[in-house]
């Protein structure tokens, strides 16, 4: 009897095992246009459709869904984000183990290869997927509003959204990627960012690329980003490369593309010779690192030229590195140009995870103004000056038991002319289930020393999940300062429901809506989007 009983508490701890929830941990290693590429793939346990939560300094800053996976890499598309999300960025997801695999005493954190890991098993899925042409995307409609006291910074603007993919195009290694997002603009002041027409078209990418692991030899053009030259941002034309084992060296040529309007005018135009660097091991899970030399051109006369370095480096599932650079190879002084290595843009972030309940992060930020020497225009590193903005920060997220976290930040920042030296310190406690409730509560507190002025903030977060469609988010955002030239205080309070809701395997939609209470103006703020993902 004695027996019978402890096989039968066996089972019943082995089923609860099974059952139980493993976090996978990753990093975004690049950023493009409209896709989050993560550091993990197929063999970790990320699936097609999985949903991640993308995390900076301990706090969530947005939500992707996968769509497409390799063997140890991953793609994604954002669903929400309160940021913009870059490289470096921490990545988690929580799936349950499959009830097929035997209970195992593993590290539930790990986000490298590893045995223990969830696979997905044939009887999970029985559907026989296509060879070719494979499908998907998302279509969208969407209204982003803006109503405030001042009517100049009013905004209406119904849009629809469009994003496919095309993978294995007519059975080749090709794949096809559109993104664009239409508008009409309702407001009075539509001519904002230039352009005599309410009707905007924001074409964001449209490349055909082939990268046949198979072959040595790859390209891709249209409307894109180069996975390589990152640093160069959005160009229409193209760019080939040639795979010789770990190395691929390539060269990239195109039009330049405006950041705002994204229109072309034909006579700036940029290129750069690459070369990649890609390992893979036991004892590195994965570099990758570019280095590439660009020229940009304005009416065929040099505008810019720089050395742009990108690597990216993980062990295991303690460490991740991601750092990108910029030396710009020509200064001005006197108004003739001259030959000089300075920095222009640095970023450096460093995540590690020594154990499942503690994580850290540090990095740097350095930029400066990039001056173009024929179009006579700046690409500035803020509104005020063009000396070197140098920011540090540090962060680190403590798990507790019963799905607690505390979190702490640091950063600071100088630049050579201000005032004086800014800095930001803020301390945030987390619960994913708030006594059982499955409700999730976030409140973050940070004092702020600005260069202009001195303040306090307050945000409160409290999120559920209802019958695994409707995922509900509410937020108070509290932030008091004062001016440092006139000692005048401001407070600003934002009310914020936001909201996503699967409608069914392929209908979606989504709500963001602020109340702005502001001591000058106050404000409201709507977006709404309807769409289906296919």
């Amino acid at each position: 009897m004695t027996k019978n009983i402890v096989i039968i508490s066996l089972l019943f701890i082995g089923a609860a095992f099974a059952q139980q929830l493993k976090t996978i941990r990753c990093s975004v290693s690049y950023v493009a246009a409209s896709v989050i590429y993560f550091n993990a793939g197929r063999e970790h346990g990320i699936a097609v459709g999985d949903t991640i939560q993308v995390l900076r300094n301990g706090s969530t800053v947005g939500t992707v869904v996968v769509t497409a996976v390799s063997k140890r890499s991953s793609a994604a598309q954002v669903i929400v984000q309160s940021m913009p999300l870059r490289a470096g960025d921490g990545g988690e997801l929580k799936k349950e183990q499959p009830k097929t695999e035997a209970p195992t005493v593993a590290d539930t954190t790990s986000s490298f290869p590893n045995e223990t890991l969830p696979r997905r098993t044939q009887s999970q899925n029985t559907e026989i997927q296509p060879n070719d042409n494979i499908v998907s995307g998302r279509i969208g409609v969407q209204y982003s509003g803006v109503l405030s006291k001042d009517s100049r910074f009013n905004i209406s603007q119904p849009s629809v959204v469009f994003r496919m993919d095309v993978q294995r195009l007519f059975g080749t290694a090709m794949t096809l990627t559109a993104y664009s997002r239409n508008y009409y603009d309702l407001s009075a002041n539509y001519s904002r960012y230039g352009g005599a027409s309410r009707l905007k078209n924001r074409l964001y990418e449209f490349v055909l690329h082939n990268d046949d692991p198979a072959s040595s030899f790859g390209y891709g053009f249209g409307r894109m980003t180069s996975r390589y030259v990152g640093g160069l941002g959005t160009f229409d034309g193209g760019h080939i490369f040639y795979h010789a084992g770990n190395v691929t060296t390539g060269v990239m040529v195109g039009a330049v593309v405006n950041d705002l309007s994204y229109e072309v005018n034909g006579n700036d135009n940029k290129g750069a010779l690459f070369i990649n660097y890609q390992y893979t091991s036991e004892t590195i899970s994965h570099y990758d690192g570019t280095i590439a030399y660009g020229q940009q051109l304005a009416k065929g006369k040099l505008d810019r030229e720089f050395v742009y370095l990108q690597n990216f480096l993980s062990f295991g599932s303690l460490l991740s590195v991601y750092e990108s650079t910029e030396l710009e190879l020509n200064d001005i002084a006197n108004g003739v140009r001259k030959r000089s290595l300075t920095l222009s843009n640095t970023y450096l972030s460093i995540n590690v995870y020594p154990t499942p309940w503690l994580s850290g992060n540090i990095g740097y930020d350095g930029s400066r103004s990039v001056y173009l020497f024929e179009s006579m225009k700046s690409i500035p590193d803020t509104l005020f000056d063009k000396h070197l903005l140098q920011g540090y920060r540090a962060g680190v997220t403590i798990r507790l038991p019963y799905f607690i976290s505390l979190s702490g930040n640091i950063s600071y920042r100088t630049k050579q002319g201000d005032a004086r030296d800014a800095r930001t310190i803020s301390g945030a406690v987390r619960s994913a289930d708030l006594f059982g409730t499955e409700m999730g509560v976030n409140i973050r507190y940070a004092d702020i020393v600005g260069v202009y002025s001195d303040g306090n903030n307050i945000t409160i977060d409290i999120d559920r999940t209802f019958f695994y469609r409707l995922s509900l988010m509410m937020r108070y955002d509290y932030y008091a300062y004062t001016l440092l030239s006139n000692s005048t205080s401001y407070v600003t309070q934002t009310y914020t429901l936001s909201g996503n809701y699967r409608i069914s395997k392929q209908w979606y939609a989504a709500l963001s809506a602020d109340k702005v209470n502001d001591s000058m103006m106050n404000s409201y703020r709507l977006f709404i989007e309807v769409g289906i993902r296919f």
